[in-house]
């Protein structure tokens, strides 16, 4: 009888893996045989699971966010008030802050597939989605103009968190000035 896969599952298993590689060692590593290696399935099953490498790199994006979402919404649940917007806020710009290991490994995947999705078209929509929901949701408490700053200022903080050029604290004491001086709706 032939064995049954959840191919959900290992999808979202590969890009688990990809995540992880591209974190570590930069895009150019997320090859088909190495992913399958680190993965712990046959080539033939990645390729099953995607088509191309364009493919897999665009699930891998909407994973992350998947990813990102869930977390939030765990947080939230775990609050006093899961509907306290304040609360909210910071929960979501902690999420997207990289302050400790497996947001610094999802940050420098995130930075290195932005990089990718200046080339490519279709991980670029999926990146512009991204950022409009992201967009969208600053824009409940603040201006357009000013939730499309905060969260430059945010997505600014990556990078050097992620190099250790700056600190967690540097990082807060800019988002909270930036907060502060953001208008509000």
């Amino acid at each position: 009888m032939p064995k049954l896969v959840d191919q959900d599952a290992r999808r979202r298993h590969i890009a688990d893996t990809v995540v992880r590689i591209i974190g570590t060692r930069g895009i150019e590593a997320a090859t088909v045989r190495v992913v399958a290696a680190e993965a712990g399935v046959s080539a033939g099953a990645v390729q099953r699971c995607f088509a191309s490498r364009a493919e897999l790199l665009r699930f891998v994006l909407q994973h992350i966010n998947v990813r990102f979402t869930a977390r939030v919404a765990a947080r939230m649940a775990r609050q006093p008030d899961p509907a306290d917007e304040a609360v909210g806020l910071r929960v979501v710009i902690d999420e997207m802050l990289p302050v400790d290991d497996e947001r610094r490994l999802t940050s420098a995947a995130t930075l290195a597939l932005l990089a990718y999705s200046a080339t490519e078209p279709q991980a670029a929509e999926v990146m512009r989605a991204a950022y409009t929901g992201a967009h969208t949701f600053f824009r409940r408490a603040f201006t357009e103009a000013s939730a499309i700053g905060l969260y430059a200022v945010i997505s600014g903080l990556q990078g050097p968190l992620i190099v250790g050029a700056i600190t967690p604290e540097q990082a807060w004491s800019v988002v909270d000035a930036a907060i502060a001086s953001a208008e509000k709706r």
